[in-house]
């Protein structure tokens, strides 16, 4: 089975852990697993899988030992169970960031965990998609880390801009030319659904600190911030939504055409409720 550094959920690992040892040992049961990590309840492992129940620290070390993991790979599963059971976003983004101190330093580039890493980082940093995109405006920029660093608004720092096109050369989203200028290479990047919203989460938290800095510091003709406060149902939210997703395929078709383009813009929706809903008074 995959090292458990390359494991996102730690329900799954367990999964798979159980899966090969049953096949390698027919009288392996999930009542032998549970009785091996010392559970008084025969069927305490695989109420886990299912989801059934969570892991406290103790049996996360009854399991870990059960289980003969490293010492390492065990502060890697300890992480990655309170990264799956945190219930909102401040613990999930504390215990991602434990959870990415664990990755082995010797990880290859091209290994499953330096891979997540590096979607992660990514899509959690709100910068890396204007690097690419001045990239994709600006081929021949790309050759100075400090002219791409003085482009961004707000300003990044040279040492950024470097590691931003190292990071987009890693995920394959540019391409090195033999001019030493890079290009734009269109490929999507696939990662978890868990760690995956947990980076638009914070690219998000990012890009609304954005708009707030542009409302104080770009004169009115540079950004476009307009707000409106609705009172409407359940079902009046979900066709404004529709007409958020078909506004942005719109702007989308608007930015694909445009053979002129000389400036990198960042366009934020928000909708989200700003009073309780009568049922829940």
């Amino acid at each position: 089975m995959p090292t458990i550094f390359d494991y996102q959920d730690y329900r799954k690992f367990l999964a798979d852990y159980y899966e090969e040892h049953k096949a390698n040992s027919p009288r392996f049961s999930y009542q032998n697993f549970s009785r091996r990590a010392g559970f008084l309840s025969k069927s305490f492992v695989f109420n886990v899988i299912n989801g059934r129940k969570n892991l406290s620290r103790a049996s996360v070390v009854k399991l870990c030992d059960a289980m003969g993991l490293s010492k390492s790979s065990a502060a890697y599963f300890e992480n990655l169970v309170y990264f799956c059971q945190a219930k909102n976003f401040p613990e999930r983004n504390f215990y991602y960031e434990k959870l990415t101190a664990t990755l082995p330093s010797v990880s290859a580039p091209g290994s499953a965990g330096q891979l997540r890493k590096d979607q992660f980082e990514f899509y959690s940093t709100w910068y890396h998609a204007v690097v690419r995109s001045l990239i994709d405006l600006f081929p021949r920029l790309s050759r100075d880390h400090t002219a791409i660093a003085r482009m961004v608004n707000p300003p990044i720092t040279p040492k950024q801009a470097k590691k931003s096109l190292e990071l987009l050369l890693r995920l394959g989203l540019i391409s090195k030319r033999k001019d030493r200028t890079f290009a734009v290479v269109d490929k999507r990047l696939t990662t978890g659904e868990e760690v995956r919203s947990l980076a638009v989460q914070r690219f998000h938290i990012d890009t609304a600190q954005l708009a707030q800095q542009a409302i104080r510091n770009l004169p009115q003709k540079d950004r476009n911030v307009s707000g409106l406060t609705l009172g409407i149902s359940a079902e009046a939210y979900g066709k404004v939504r529709e007409l958020i997703y078909e506004c942005q395929k719109k702007i989308m078709d608007v930015a694909d055409k445009d053979e002129k383009a000389d400036r990198v813009y960042q366009v934020n929706f928000h909708l989200f409720p700003v009073s309780k809903s009568v049922d829940r008074m």
